[in-house]
């Protein structure tokens, strides 16, 4: 009897362990993919959808070395050009789907080549960058979520300028998720990115707790908890500092947001809210989605709006 007894009470305690277990152990991951996330492949290259490219190298306005394609405009002359930044924990393609957190949420591929294309037929260079900590860039203490990364999207700039076949007074810039946050903070920094579209940015502390939520349901405040104080034990900034919300009101650029309705990571209230602190001229697109994928996706499938607000505001025949 004794023994029975024992042997419930350790099966008791193992099963209570349990829940802790799985916390700490999703807190861990999801701290890891914060501070220096697995590096997602580069699956395939601008040549399989039939683009010529270049492979080029920069330096971030810190010095990080950056990793990019370069899609030449079609036609002779200097063109206006577009640098495009992807989301996090992806790369210059998009999401891979074989990290473990694409295995979980089983996402749709997110394939940025496909507006690339669209801004190459409409006549733009289009410069995709690998964020610092992904793909084949440098790396950085921590992911910042956009307040950092906004320093690649600078050297981006910079390195655009440079370009002979590129239009200095027309560049351009497409970012998706913590790439559109650092295109916003980038904005604030230089007047050279004349027109913006910002795919589904995001309040940092309100998308952890949000997909947070969805991910891991009773478990999640003690899950981000974990996640949150493995990150600031590593350096990682304290989000709040790192909300796009800080710089909505002072962009240099002309912006266009884009965000998906059934989005259950992002909020709608919070872009309708960067959208109506900034200064014209700007735009609000609030597309159907049932995922926060659906939003990702819509400029790749429906590249109307998206060519129409840089036809319009970065065109060569604008300004």
């Amino acid at each position: 009897m004794k023994r029975r007894w024992t042997d419930w009470v350790l099966l008791c305690l193992i099963l209570a362990a349990l829940p802790v277990l799985a916390i700490l152990a999703m807190g861990l991951y999801f701290a890891r993919l914060m501070v220096n996330p697995p590096r997602a492949r580069l699956y395939k290259t601008p040549q399989g959808d039939g683009l010529v490219y270049d492979d080029v190298c920069f330096e971030a306005s810190d010095g990080t070395p950056i990793s990019a394609w370069f899609i030449p405009a079609p036609g002779d002359g200097p063109r206006p050009a577009v640098a495009m930044v992807h989301g996090w924990p992806w790369n210059r393609l998009g999401n891979a789907g074989d990290s473990l957190l694409d295995r979980v949420t089983r996402p749709p591929r997110v394939d940025l080549l496909k507006p690339a294309r669209a801004l190459h037929d409409a006549g733009y260079h289009v410069l995709m960058l690998d964020l610092r900590n992904h793909g084949r860039s440098g790396s950085s203490p921590t992911v910042t979520f956009g307040h950092d990364e906004a320093r690649d999207v600078l050297g981006a700039v910079d390195y655009l300028t440079r370009r002979e076949d590129v239009d200095a007074e027309h560049i351009g810039a497409l970012g998706y998720s913590m790439g559109a946050n650092a295109v916003m903070f980038a904005c604030t920094e230089t007047k050279l990115i004349e027109a913006a579209i910002a795919v589904q940015p995001v309040r940092p502390v309100s998308f952890a707790n949000r997909m947070s939520s969805d991910l891991m349901g009773p478990l999640s405040k003690a899950t981000l908890r974990v996640a949150q104080w493995a990150y600031y034990r590593a350096g990682g900034p304290l989000m709040e500092t790192t909300d796009p919300d800080i710089v909505a009101d002072r962009l240099y650029a002309a912006i266009m947001y884009v965000q998906g309705d059934g989005d259950p990571w992002g909020d709608v209230p919070n872009v309708r809210r960067f959208y109506e602190r900034g200064q014209e001229p700007k735009a609000l697109e609030i597309v159907p989605s049932t995922h926060r994928f659906g939003g990702y996706l819509y400029l790749g499938e429906h590249p109307e709006a998206m060519l129409a607000f840089f036809e319009k505001h970065l065109s060569e025949q604008h300004g």
